[in-house]
């Protein structure tokens, strides 16, 4: 799942409601999150902006390889 969508249910958005606020139509929105459409750097800007994260982070798996080595490196600062 990517973090973009995780970001938005986090802070109880629809998908029409992220569109609107981040000026960028609905569809585009539901295109993005399901992967089927690149993500252009003024998309992820306004999103990133909207949801207080940076834009380029959006666009990462959540549950992907990148998360999982900064889960490591969590639980690696957690240990005594």
């Amino acid at each position: 799942m990517l973090r973009l969508t995780i970001e938005r249910k986090r802070r109880g958005l629809s998908q029409a409601q992220l569109a609107r606020l981040a000026d960028v139509h609905p569809a585009t929105l539901s295109r993005l999150e399901a992967g089927k459409l690149f993500a252009y750097a003024g998309w992820r800007r306004r999103l990133g902006r909207v949801l207080g994260v940076p834009g380029d982070e959006l666009f990462d798996q959540a549950d992907g390889p990148a998360s999982a080595r900064a889960e490591r490196r969590e639980a690696a600062n957690d240990e005594p």
